[in-house]
């Protein structure tokens, strides 16, 4: 029996982001199994081209990763995405996975971030922890991902277990999906409290601060959150850090990832 992890992840072309947020999960998951073949997948070929050109970093994508565990003679694979939702990334995942079922003895996938019920209260609890200090008594907008998938509701629910969690004013937008960052002014705009506290905190709901964090929503361009927000009348502060660079969150994709290994025949 020959065990591996697979840690595949979107991926992003910002050097020191990956390091605080992929490569912190993937150390802890190295430090959890060090008899295991830990492999690393980026699932974009756009982001992985990109570090071939400017990095010289020779990224495997899901299915170069598999192959290359089959090759090591690999039995028993637990394939663990850092995705935050179950959308189309993760469903492209798992099709990739199924597809191997043959390769190996047994391959489990590990939950994304959000699957399960428990998921919601457990990241509310500690996005908002982690965040309060910095949040304090102005309105927390993050900036979700969004997909056509139907998971794009997951952010609905997410935004729900933050209110109910902090009892605070939190919002969630997506740049992708159908929760605007003009809905979410609309929104603060027709509610008393927002109307006298005119300051407001902007963070990514992304595993990592990449090129969505740093220019949608940070950015000084027309059309960026950040201007969007000033145009209606807001201060902005704007917090550009991934989620992934959050020890507790951390700790909850590494449970995924360790409830997929333990899965594992023994």
């Amino acid at each position: 029996m020959k065990k591996a992890i697979l840690i595949v992840s979107f991926g992003t072309t910002y050097p020191d982001t990956r390091q605080k947020n992929i490569a912190a999960i993937t150390r802890q998951v190295r430090a959890l199994y060090p008899d295991a073949v830990v492999e690393e997948a980026v699932s974009s070929t756009i982001v992985r081209n990109a570090m071939k050109k400017r990095e010289h970093i020779e990224a495997k994508s899901p299915t170069e990763a598999l192959e290359s565990m089959k090759k090591q003679g690999v039995t028993h694979v637990a394939v663990f995405p850092t995705h935050v939702i179950d959308g189309i990334e993760n469903h492209r995942l798992k099709e990739a996975a199924k597809k191997y079922a043959g390769a190996f003895e047994q391959i489990a996938v590990a939950d994304a971030l959000l699957a399960k019920p428990q998921d919601y209260e457990d990241v509310a609890k500690a996005l908002w922890e982690s965040l309060k200090e910095e949040v304090g008594d102005f309105p927390l907008i993050l900036m979700g991902h969004g997909t056509e998938h139907a998971a794009d509701a997951s952010y609905a629910m997410m935004e729900q277990s933050l209110r109910a969690y902090a009892k605070h004013e939190i919002y969630i937008a997506t740049v992708e999906g159908s929760i605007t960052i003009e809905d979410v002014i609309a929104r603060m705009k027709s509610g008393l409290q927002s109307r006298q506290n005119g300051k407001v905190l902007l963070t990514p709901f992304m595993l990592v601060a990449g090129d969505h964090a740093n220019n949608d929503m940070a950015g000084d361009e027309e059309g960026s959150w950040k201007t969007t927000f000033e145009e209606a009348g807001y201060e902005v502060t704007c917090l550009v850090r991934g989620l992934g660079e959050l020890e507790p969150i951390q700790q909850l994709f590494v449970e995924h990832a360790k409830a997929a290994v333990d899965s594992l025949a023994k």
